[in-house]
Parts: structure tokens; sequence; C-alpha cells
């Protein structure tokens, strides 16, 4: 039995206009119309895109049984890719070059592609993809299991050839307004409005900037200070001795004897 994937990035997207009910046997035959054929004995190269259903890869039965995905409706594409195995090409370039003891031109590596194609493509089996979608009918809302840039636009084009609806991709506030809300916070989501965020501008950035680089200089020197001891302390200035009359160096200056004045 087929089932969701339970991880991995999701894709939103909306339309305007009217769908087909999912219910109806109509939005079954749409997806008939535009169903998944087999390009299995294929002679070229080819991508095939094209409707299945969880209980059915081939395409061949769109019953609306098969598309009850419980919350909303399964839908899934099945996407088959077949190309020249490009080492199989290699391989016989290699042969033909060493057979002629010369590298082959361009007109003649073209016609032995050519050639390989035609034996090889036929026995070669396409590489198939399954991308699945929750349809929400009433919100007018798909969510696509796949991010990559070739399923979304795969995707997107196979819906406007099956309904004629072009897929929008949805925002936020698209994905707020049509999700199950009440009628309150259906207006507050009305009234917002967008801004710039961080709110911020390139010269308040840069003076964030300048401040943080000041503030970090400052707390390193405080770091450096307190790991290396108390800040070295300044000597203190000399102090001015009283005159003699002497002008001699102080060691050489005479010493009075005791009792000269008496």
């Amino acid at each position: 039995m087929a089932a969701l994937r339970r991880s991995g990035g999701v894709a939103c997207y909306y339309w305007q206009g009217k769908l087909l009910d999912p219910r109806d046997d109509s939005f079954s035959e749409a997806l008939a119309l535009q169903r998944f054929r087999t390009i299995e004995n294929a002679a070229r190269e080819e991508v095939s895109v094209g409707w299945v259903t969880p209980a059915d890869p081939t395409g061949d039965s769109f019953a609306v049984e098969d598309l009850d995905g419980g919350v909303g409706t399964w839908l899934r594409v099945r996407v088959d890719k077949k190309s020249m195995p490009t080492k199989w090409l290699q391989i016989h370039r290699d042969a033909a070059e060493k057979a002629r003891g010369k590298r082959l031109s361009a007109k003649e590596r073209k016609e032995l592609k050519e050639d390989l194609m035609d034996q090889l493509l036929p026995r070669v089996l396409p590489t198939i993809t399954l991308v699945d979608a929750l349809l929400f009918h009433d919100r007018k809302t798909v969510m696509l299991f796949a991010t990559g840039k070739g399923a979304k636009e795969a995707f997107a084009k196979l819906f406007f050839e099956t309904f004629s609806l072009p897929l929008e991709a949805s925002d936020p506030l698209q994905r707020g307004m049509r999700a199950d809300i009440g009628p309150e916070q259906r207006h507050a989501l009305e009234r917002l409005e967008p801004i710039r965020w961080p709110n911020t501008t390139r010269d308040d950035m840069t003076r964030d900037d300048t401040t943080r680089d000041d503030m970090t200089r400052d707390d390193t020197t405080r770091d450096d200070t307190t790991r290396d001891g108390a800040a070295p302390r300044v000597a203190p200035a000399p102090t001015a001795q009283a005159s003699t009359g002497d002008d001699s160096p102080p060691w050489q200056q005479d010493t009075p004897a005791e009792g000269a004045d008496q």
C-alpha cells in the first residue's frame, strides 16, 4: 500500500478560479486525459510526465476512492526519463578509436551515438520518479511533497494542462488566510502590513558593528590587565631638598662638625 512520505520539504501552491470537485467522476476523467504513458520501449531519449494513482502506478485506472488522502485529495505524478547511459557510450567510443588508431571526429561521434541509441535504448529501462501532492479543494491550496525545481515545474505544468488553472506559489500570509481559522483571526491577518525584517538600515548595522568592536576592545584590555595582575605603580616624584647654599653634589657637601656653632 502506498504511503505519503513522512519527512522532507513541502512546496505550497494555490489557484484562483473554479476547480472540478475531486468527489465527482469529472475530476478523475480529467486526470485520465493527462495520464502517464510509458516510454519503456522507446528508441530515443525522452521524458514522460503524467498522472497516476497511489493504487495504480501505471496510470490505467483513476477510481475516485483511490484519490482519497484523508484530509485532502491525494494526487500523484509519475516522471519517467530515458537517456543513453554515458558509460556505455564512452566504452563504445573508446573501442572505435582504438580500432581506427585515431580519435573520432565530431561527425563520427554523432553517428556512433545515433547507432548506439537505436541498438541500446530499446533495452534501457527509464528512471522513475513519483511526486505526491495533497489538494485541499475548499482552501484552493495544493501541498507538493517536493522542493526540486524540476519536480515543481513539471507538476505546475501538468496541473495547468489538466485543469486550465495556473498555480501560484503561496507565501506565509496566503497560507494563513486559507487555514481553518475563525473570523477574528482572519480579520487580524487582513490588517497585517509587510515590514522589513530585521527592521534596521545599513547605517544602523554599521554603527552597531562599530559599537560592538569598541566594547570588545575594552573588554579585552580589562581582561589582559586582570590576567597580568595590578597595573604597574608609578614611581613618586622626587622631593626637593632644602638648599644649604652649597651647589656641590650631596656626597661632596661638607657636613658641619659637631659643636662648630658652639
